[in-house]
């Protein structure tokens, strides 16, 4: 309440030419704002995107450049790769996303992990495959990846914290480390998490559309809670918990409706 007391003050004690400049220029920033307000395709969603995809794209090149000359892959021979090739070409046909330039690798890493970079690049790490029973595991980890670069998630997470660090600094521009973690914690990490959310949804019609069982999605996400049990950093974590993600999921209803049910033209043998 003090720095707003002291932002009033301020204000007051301002002169009229500089009031006029900072009105005038929130007008000229609320009007860039609004007209950077776009319709989420996939969700009919409004959302704020100061990215262009060009640019996008130019980043997910230069960090997938670094990756490459950072990591150690596996060859395309390898029982993983091939999996992950499989999955990647269902993932390429039912998103049906010629802007999408989709390529799919292994990563000998321990930790199981799984990501997309913007532009269509998905990296699996090959301790991932210790906690997947079956290649519709595989599926529900990569559609939900894919799922984040098809929505232009990165970008979005990008747009959003420019927009509200960017607020913070014009309205208290000396907020400080606790009011930044603060932020992180009231507004970063749940708008994540919503992210994450709305990638299991368009992962789990898009792995249904390409005939891999959305129960699987569960049995993933139940092995990965069984890893993070203990764990104190949990609540920071971008990821819901698996519980939360698990009930998400059986919210959507996507889990237990037939091919027909969801509109679908072929049947597929869950």
């Amino acid at each position: 309440m003090s720095k707003v007391r002291h932002w009033r003050e301020d204000w007051q004690r301002m002169p009229p030419y500089l009031k006029a400049v900072v009105v005038g220029s929130a007008t000229i920033g609320g009007l860039y704002v609004v007209n950077h307000v776009e319709i989420m395709p996939l969700t009919n969603r409004r959302r704020i995107m100061f990215l262009s995809p060009e640019h996008e794209e130019r980043l997910g090149e230069q960090a997938y450049r670094e990756i490459l000359s950072s990591s150690r892959l596996l060859p395309p021979s390898h029982p993983m790769s091939r999996a992950v090739t499989r999955v990647g070409r269902k993932i390429a046909q039912e998103t049906n996303a010629p802007f999408m330039k989709w390529t799919f690798h292994v990563i000998e890493a321990k930790e199981p992990n799984a990501f997309c970079l913007p532009g269509g690049k998905v990296f699996v790490h090959s301790g991932l495959f210790k906690v997947l029973r079956n290649e519709d595991a595989l599926a529900a980890v990569m559609f939900h990846e894919a799922a984040h670069g098809l929505a232009r998630h990165g970008a979005e997470k990008i747009s959003f914290s420019l927009l509200v660090y960017g607020l913070l600094a014009l309205i208290f521009p000396d907020y400080g480390q606790i009011s930044d973690l603060m932020v992180k914690l009231a507004v970063d990490l749940p708008f994540s998490r919503k992210l994450e959310l709305e990638a299991d949804s368009i992962g789990l019609r898009l792995m249904a559309q390409a005939c891999y069982d959305p129960r699987a999605s569960i049995q993933m996400n139940t092995s990965l809670g069984q890893l993070d049990k203990g764990s104190q950093f949990k609540y920071f974590s971008t990821h819901p918990p698996s519980a939360e993600r698990v009930q998400a999921l059986r919210s959507v209803g996507l889990l237990f409706l037939s091919r027909v049910r969801l509109g679908f033209l072929r049947l597929c043998d869950f």
